[in-house]
């Protein structure tokens, strides 16, 4: 039993509409949100069969217009018109969940890219279309460094549970997408080599003298050459001694 994709009219439409209406409203878990939307074309997949097929999908992409170094940073990913493949006589959907990359640019991106998921409101039917509530899909990252992180839009994953098994659709942009929103970051980049991340430290470590010999082994030397001296004396003393008595 093959996984089909849905895209009955009525589906495509109401996950169209329900993000229109979702963009029109301000996140409020974000301080100073701002950020844009745009269409790209992708390619969803299926990861069972060789099935695949290429569509526009619409995101919008939010995150706080300034944040500080080490200071985690919440953003918000909004996909729309995406579609998965699922078995079409294996019954209701008994879990889901989705799963949105953002790919992040910049001089003050910690990593390439950061992911936002959710999990599906319970069993439904794969015609259901209130199945994933994109308006709460958010991730966070933390920069390290000062400087601009762009986001834009990546790979979108659908995966879904069913009696008769597990449906993946991997939904991946056809060319590069464009930055919807950019973090403007601030303050010192964060020191890699301090704290007790494995950096190293002068502290306990031995001084070199001016040759590059280590001043603990100069004075272990002289100690040792000093134990020679009082050992060859007290030795010279006793064969003095055993002398006189002969």
């Amino acid at each position: 039993m093959s996984p089909t994709m849905s895209r009955t009219a009525s589906g495509l439409a109401a996950v169209c509409l329900g993000l229109g209406a979702s963009l029109a409203a301000t996140p409020v878990w974000a301080d100073s949100p701002q950020g844009t939307t745009g269409t790209f074309s992708y390619t969803c997949a299926d990861q069972v069969d060789d099935l695949s097929e290429t569509s526009d999908m619409d995101f919008r992409v939010t995150a706080p217009a300034e944040s500080e170094v080490g200071e985690e940073i919440e953003f918000q990913i909004q996909p729309g018109g995406h579609t998965y493949y699922y078995y079409v006589d294996g019954g209701d959907i008994i879990s889901g969940t989705l799963a949105a990359d953002v790919e992040l640019g910049g001089d003050a991106a910690p990593s390439p890219t950061a992911t936002a998921s959710i999990e599906a409101q319970g069993a439904f039917s794969p015609d259901d279309n209130d199945t994933f509530d994109e308006s709460t899909l958010s991730g966070t990252f933390t920069p390290t460094a000062p400087g601009e992180v762009t986001l834009a839009p990546g790979e979108v994953t659908v995966e879904v549970t069913q009696t008769p098994g597990d449906s993946t659709t991997v939904c991946s942009p056809d060319s590069a997408t464009e930055a919807l929103a950019t973090v403007t970051v601030t303050g010192e980049a964060a020191d890699a080599g301090s704290g007790d991340d494995g950096g190293s430290s002068d502290q306990g470590q031995p001084a070199a003298s001016d040759d590059g010999v280590p001043q603990a082994v100069l004075i272990g030397g002289a100690v040792v050459g000093g134990l020679l001296v009082i050992v060859g004396l007290a030795g010279f003393g006793l064969m003095f001694f055993f002398m006189r008595r002969s």
